[in-house]
């Protein structure tokens, strides 16, 4: 299994490392570079004392030979307490790092102010449980007098203990920087799953790193009376043989998880840094009764259409009845058009979703509707230009225009119909406003509009598929959207969307 793992790590890191101009992504390495650095130089620690190899060798399933090897050979003792040490603190900082660069990236935070803090911190770590200067510090206390040596001794257990507890405070700090993250996160659905994917991995990861390392970081030296003679420490790892025998395969779980993290990583940094990405969704409006609509009521008009030809053959003499049946196929032809243009509107609708400003669909649909009624007013004022979230712009610019067109549809004088567009920020939202002065809506029709074939129109070409298609659109952006009205004072629809 050993081998394993070192073979993923290194096709891992393989097809990874081309990401690592980013920082958040160095912080990831950091910590599968400090989780593996202190899995194996515990091995290689652990092969100075033959007491384990009865429990390393039914894990790993070491040969006699490569065993014998590894305790023969004349590894420094020092470096790999370092490296082991260092590997331990070194997964920390760079957890606690990384939930900081990740939460810092939305929120634009200074982390130079941070970073420092949590370095400084760590490299105290790396100084006290470096063997030579532990070495020197019991030394020093050696020589010192008795009151001296008590008071200095219950100094450095105290700073041992401060230095045992910082490991669990930064993995606190971590998971709760994440959490509050994905809390605050943009109300967008897959990015939040992001979010959340990474606080799952991670949790796995460094609850399994502080069950396997929980006497880590460790002094493991101690001076005898003779100068330059040490007694190197056995670490405490008999005391959790449950965790010991799966040990390897939790390893070899945490790389491949920390690698895919990696891997993945990119999708998020891109909607962190890149303005150009596009994300396909596919949207079902299925559910709005398309099928059975079309498919029914289509079959029941063609043989209205039949029957009428047939009667028009039969009674071409009689100029009023073919007068009447020429009305009623011109209504079926409406009928069937309008049949296609809401199977058109609310079949499976592709959005391709890019980080654009609010008022990008808004200008577009303005022109549109000048050009259909020219008498219409519309104003546009925006206090969020700069203000941007994940939109397709050709469908919510339908949204947009169809919620003119129902205002100018509902106005009983055109000519005094005047439409006012507002853009707005609010709590990590994008707010379209689209307010007109028409005759409103009772308050029974306002909890029905957003229904499908819901109308209070007789005309026979509305079939009441424009506001349940708007409500469709600004659900398939993670948004949603409100209606406000009462009877002679207007209307405001108000559009929220997640901002980038």
């Amino acid at each position: 299994m050993i081998y394993l793992a070192l073979i993923f790590l290194i096709f891992s890191l393989l097809f990874t490392y081309r990401r690592l101009n980013n920082q958040s992504i160095r912080f990831m390495y950091g910590i599968i570079v400090g989780w593996t650095v202190s899995f194996f130089c515990l091995i290689l620690y652990l092969s100075k004392f033959n007491y384990y190899h009865n429990i390393i060798n039914s894990i790993f399933n070491f040969s006699p030979g490569t065993w014998n090897y590894l305790v023969l050979t004349n590894f420094n003792t020092d470096l790999l307490i370092r490296l082991l040490n260092g590997g331990v603190i070194l997964f920390h900082y760079s957890l606690l790092c990384f939930a900081v660069s990740f939460a810092g990236t939305r929120k634009k935070w200074n982390n130079k102010a941070i970073y420092p803090v949590i370095t400084v911190i760590s490299l105290a770590q790396i100084v006290f449980y470096d063997p030579a200067v532990n070495v020197w510090m019991q030394n020093a206390i050696g020589g010192l007098p008795e009151h001296a040596a008590a008071w200095s001794n219950s100094a450095v257990n105290a700073a041992n203990n401060v230095f045992q507890y910082m490991k669990y405070i930064y993995i606190l700090l971590t998971f709760a920087l994440m959490i509050h993250d994905y809390l605050t996160y943009p109300k967008i659905r897959f990015l939040k799953n992001y979010a959340l994917y990474h606080i799952y991995i991670l949790v796995f990861v460094a609850v399994v790193h502080s069950m396997l390392f929980p006497w880590a970081p460790k002094n493991l030296v101690r001076a005898t009376f003779l100068r330059g003679f040490y007694n190197y420490l056995q670490p405490p790892i008999g005391a959790y043989p449950l965790i010991l025998s799966i040990f390897p395969y939790v390893v070899f779980m945490a790389l491949a998880l920390l690698a895919y993290i990696i891997y993945r990583y990119n999708s998020i940094e891109a909607y962190h840094k890149n303005h150009s990405m596009q994300i396909n969704k596919s949207i079902d409006t299925a559910s709005l009764g398309t099928r059975a609509f079309t498919h029914a009521l289509k079959n029941h008009l063609l043989a209205v259409r039949a029957e009428t030809e047939y009667l028009k053959d039969k009674h071409s003499g009689d100029g009023e009845t073919t007068y009447s049946l020429k009305l009623i196929d011109d209504s079926v032809g409406q009928a069937l058009d309008s049949i296609d243009f809401a199977a058109r509107q609310l079949g499976s609708i592709e959005l391709n979703l890019q980080p654009l400003s609010l008022s990008a669909p808004i200008g577009p649909a303005m022109a549109r509707m000048r050009a259909e009624h020219e008498h219409i007013r519309i104003f546009y004022r925006s206090e969020a230009e700069s203000a941007l979230a994940y939109l397709d712009e050709k469908h919510m610019g339908e949204v947009v225009y169809n919620i003119f067109t129902n205002a100018a549809e509902a106005a009983e004088d055109k000519q005094r119909l005047q439409i006012t567009v507002e853009t707005k920020r609010q709590n990590g939202w994008g707010t379209i406003s689209i307010a007109d002065n028409g005759p409103g809506i009772p308050a029974e029709q306002l909890e029905l509009i957003f229904s499908p074939f819901f109308t209070t129109k007789s005309s026979v070409t509305n079939w009441g598929i424009g506001l349940s298609f708007c409500h469709k659109i600004v659900e398939g952006h993670d948004g949603k959207i409100t209606a406000e009205s009462e009877p002679g004072q207007g209307t405001t629809f108000k559009i929220y969307l997640p901002l980038v």
